[in-house]
């Protein structure tokens, strides 16, 4: 099978759909199917490679952040992204276009049918669904009627989490929708043994944002060390605009020595973190399926997050679903007791492989694929 992927983010830019774009591309080719991807440029990157067998082209948009990326720079991408997406689909017949965000990446594929009938299958990552980022509120409605034709004339529709599905069925419930989650490279992530230590260390990692739900944690510390002989540290990887609210949150509730912000780390940076860490806790409002979660399983640790999208796929027997303002006790609930957090890093780890191991979610998606085809 020949597939053309769509996506504006491909590592080392972008997040969580960025990573699953990596992978699922690579598995594609670990199947032996042809994969070529059109991607965004950033700061001079190679324009055509090849990255684990996939033929990677980046078009000059007008990206300026590694991290994330504003309705201007994307549409700057769909400018410059199409003339070369329908080129290579006039040249190469490919069978199929997977699309990765529904914006900005939908009208390519749109396009491609009405103008070669190539079927095209869309993935929703989170931002690309009306409902779910409040600074695009103004844009999707806008283009609401667009994004639903482009729905409309898909050939599959994606969500990585059940809550994400509910979500796009609350702006357009008018065709179906599949679940297929975000996968984890169980290769990078696992558990290690950790020495026994007087400090619990709780650890969050994301983009350093306001949804993120950072500043109703920091104010429970003093509770949370309170309550326990052991001393306890908040370790904050990653960075953002809202770094320095959450310093100044930390500062004005007397906690500043509890809370350790470290900033953004690569993949392989990352891992220690995890593995050194005792509990992970994810205070976030909305999430599509968050990747740091399932990175965080894969490692063996206890889960804390809200009953967000994705939490319901996540949290199995391995951690809680809690609201804001409940973290403190069940923090504190889980200091007290080893036993249930030894037990909670086994079912992390063990879900982790039964279900969200790229070489499943790989499996899944190519079955969708391939039922197009026939």
């Amino acid at each position: 099978m020949k597939i053309l992927a769509i996506s504006h983010e491909f590592p080392p830019i972008g997040g969580g759909g960025a990573n699953a774009c990596y992978f699922l591309t690579k598995g594609f080719v670990e199947k032996g199917h042809e994969v070529t991807l059109v991607t965004a440029n950033y700061q001079g990157m190679t324009e055509s490679e090849i990255v684990n067998g996939v033929r990677v082209i980046r078009v000059n948009s007008k990206r300026a952040h590694k991290e994330h990326c504003s309705f201007k720079e994307m549409l700057s991408y769909l400018l410059k992204a199409y003339p070369v997406a329908n080129k290579l689909q006039k040249r190469e017949n490919f069978d199929v276009c997977l699309v990765f965000f529904g914006i900005p990446s939908g009208p390519i594929g749109y396009m491609l049918k009405k103008k070669y009938k190539l079927p095209y299958v869309i993935r929703f990552g989170g931002g690309d669904v009306p409902g779910f980022q409040e600074r695009f509120t103004k844009v999707y409605k806008i283009i609401a009627p667009a994004i639903k034709l482009i729905w409309k004339n898909a050939d599959a529709l994606i969500a990585n989490s059940q809550g994400l599905k509910d979500m796009a069925l609350d702006f357009y419930n008018k065709k179906p929708f599949d679940v297929i989650p975000n996968g984890v490279d169980t290769e990078v992530f696992y558990p290690s043994v950790k020495e026994e230590s007087d400090e619990f260390k709780i650890l969050f990692v994301s983009r350093l944002i306001e949804r993120k739900g950072l500043q109703f944690i920091i104010p429970q510390l003093k509770k949370i060390q309170d309550s326990t002989k052991k001393s306890v540290k908040l370790i904050v990887v990653g960075d953002g605009p809202y770094r320095e609210t959450l310093e100044r949150i930390a500062e004005e509730n007397h906690v500043s020595d509890m809370v350790e912000f470290v900033g953004q780390k690569g993949k392989e940076e990352i891992v220690p973190f995890y593995q050194n860490a005792d509990l992970f806790i994810l205070p976030s409002s909305k999430e599509g399926m968050p990747n740091v979660v399932l990175e965080a399983m894969a490692c063996g640790l206890p889960i804390i997050m809200t009953p967000c999208e994705g939490s319901a796929e996540l949290i199995c027997e391995n951690g809680y679903k809690a609201e804001r303002k409940e973290f403190a006790d069940y923090i504190i609930k889980l200091i007290g007791d080893n036993e249930m957090r030894k037990e909670m890093s086994i079912n992390s780890n063990k879900r982790v492989k039964n279900f969200f191991s790229w070489k499943h979610i790989v499996n899944e998606y190519l079955e969708t694929l391939d039922g197009l085809l026939k």
